[in-house]
């Protein structure tokens, strides 16, 4: 084992050095656009909050994401008003990540004719839009071997005390909250005043960010009904909080979908979070923390991007959610690809482009698969586009398995 870990950590230790090399390249030239970073008071803090936005022209230099992802925005580059107003997409991270998180898809989205925003939730460690992420990338490689490439287990080794009752109902207030700042931007900011058309709103987002996404679409808890929340099952579950500094990452195993209302804040209660104001929602790789039945009652267009393998959240939660929506609704399991595949923060760590599935092979036609699908699903049902609509009715891809009920 010991000699494992050190051929690991100097492969690490390569992939850092020639952490530049692979890019994806592109022989067009890419429609410029511009990114402004805010703080606003949210939630009783002050957060680092980016606006994305198309853009005139590029301008002076390319912002830096904090020097830990590659993009091509320019910091406070001159709006392109030709086209406005933009239809707005908020963006949620995934636990422990931040609002620069998955740059490449963003950025995408902004060149199809978007303003997207996000910001750094108060779980943010792996990376931060501002100041130095209090998680090292040392620590998660080190979380990563403990846990055996399993994902929940790497997730309990580097967040346990942040996980520790399972309330993670500051995540929709905060993307509520958010598109409160940024609406407000419209009507006041010099840049930004009048860029964003206020009826057409998606969400989307990674991991719990892909909660976040599927909470603000709709998802209820109805836990008014003793039933739903047993005194058997809810003695496991405090049983299991209670022990959980004690209990290996692998032995830390709650079904949500029969024990999510006996968690202290949802017993006995019925609760949603939410937003009116979006009209279509994407979440990615999304941590199902809801009840059965929850989103029985969701009618907004609902398109779910999840992978496959070990290193992935299970897929068997995502496919009875699937099931519940509506409609429209669609669901993309995509081949060989992790649950860091959409992430930028860890592409840019050496060993992992050694080590997880979605970076060794095919990469490109992996981005390519999350940037046509989240940008036509958007056009589809934001902009009203019948071939974005034809487009997200098929597979198109051989890494792509397609579930749809337009």
């Amino acid at each position: 084992m010991k000699k494992a870990f050190i051929f690991l950590a100097l492969f690490f230790l390569v992939g850092q050095v020639f952490s530049g090399i692979a890019k994806t390249k592109t022989s067009t030239p890419l429609k410029p656009i511009g990114i402004k970073v805010y703080h606003f008071e949210i939630q009783g803090r002050t957060a680092p909050v980016a606006v994305w936005y198309p853009a005139e022209k590029p301008g002076e230099s390319v912002f830096d994401y904090n020097q830990q992802v590659h993009g091509s925005a320019y910091l406070d580059a001159e709006p392109k008003r030709t086209g406005a107003p933009y239809p707005l997409i908020v963006f949620s991270h995934g636990m422990g990540g931040c609002g620069y998180q998955s740059v490449f898809y963003v950025e995408n989205l902004v060149r199809a004719g978007y303003v997207v925003a996000a910001m750094d939730h108060k779980d943010s460690a792996m990376c931060a839009m501002e100041g130095k992420p209090s998680i090292t990338t040392g620590q998660i490689v080190l979380a990563t071997l403990k846990g055996g490439g399993n994902l929940s287990s790497t997730v309990m080794l580097l967040f346990r005390d942040k996980i520790s009752n399972f309330d993670f109902s500051y995540r929709p207030k905060d993307i509520s909250a958010l598109i409160d700042r940024v609406l407000e931007l419209n009507q006041t900011d010099p840049v930004l005043k009048g860029l964003i058309d206020t009826e057409r709103i998606g969400a989307t987002g990674h991991s719990l960010g892909g909660y976040t996404t599927l909470a603000i679409a709709g998802g209820v808890y109805d836990c008014v009904d003793p039933s739903r929340w047993s005194e058997d099952v809810c003695k496991q579950v405090d049983d299991m909080l209670a022990r959980k500094d004690e209990l290996k990452p692998g032995e830390f195993k709650l079904e949500f979908a029969q024990s999510a209302c006996c968690l202290p804040d949802l017993k006995g209660k019925n609760i949603s979070y939410a937003d009116p104001r979006v009209d279509a929602a994407l979440p990615l790789g999304p941590a199902i923390f809801f009840p059965e039945r929850a989103f029985i009652s969701v009618k907004m267009p609902v398109m779910i991007i999840t992978g496959s393998g070990n290193f992935e959240v299970p897929f068997a939660p995502i496919q009875k959610v699937y099931n519940e929506l509506a409609g429209p609704k669609y669901l993309l399991e995509l081949k060989k690809v992790d649950h860091m595949t959409i992430t930028d923060v860890a592409y840019e760590i050496g060993i992992a482009r050694i080590v997880l599935p979605g970076f060794r092979s095919q990469y490109k036609m992996k981005k390519e698969i999350y940037e046509n699908f989240s940008e036509k699903f958007f056009d589809a049902y934001l902009k009203g586009d019948q071939s974005a609509l034809d487009y997200i009715k098929e597979s198109h891809y051989p890494l792509v398995n397609l579930q749809a009920k337009p």
